[in-house]
């Protein structure tokens, strides 16, 4: 008998919750950007770099943790 070592119940839904994690941060990060050609003496002061690295860090620990579990098998 094998034994089932995926603990994942649902791939499909685990995909699909995926990329909607990593199109959201990408969304935030346009609408940053959008939000300061509009107005940029309101955030003229502001640092938009650790805004862009804290969504893409969100992003790249995600994917690295589940690669690193996968490979892990």
């Amino acid at each position: 008998m094998a034994e089932n070592t995926d603990n994942v119940p649902d791939k499909a839904a685990y995909q699909v919750n995926r990329r909607l994690m990593c199109w959201a941060a990408l969304g935030m990060m346009m609408a940053v950007v959008v939000c300061f050609l509009i107005d940029p003496q309101k955030y003229g002061g502001s640092e938009l770099g650790p805004i862009f690295y804290g969504l893409s860090g969100l992003v790249a620990v995600y994917f690295g943790a589940t690669s690193f579990q996968q490979a892990k098998k």
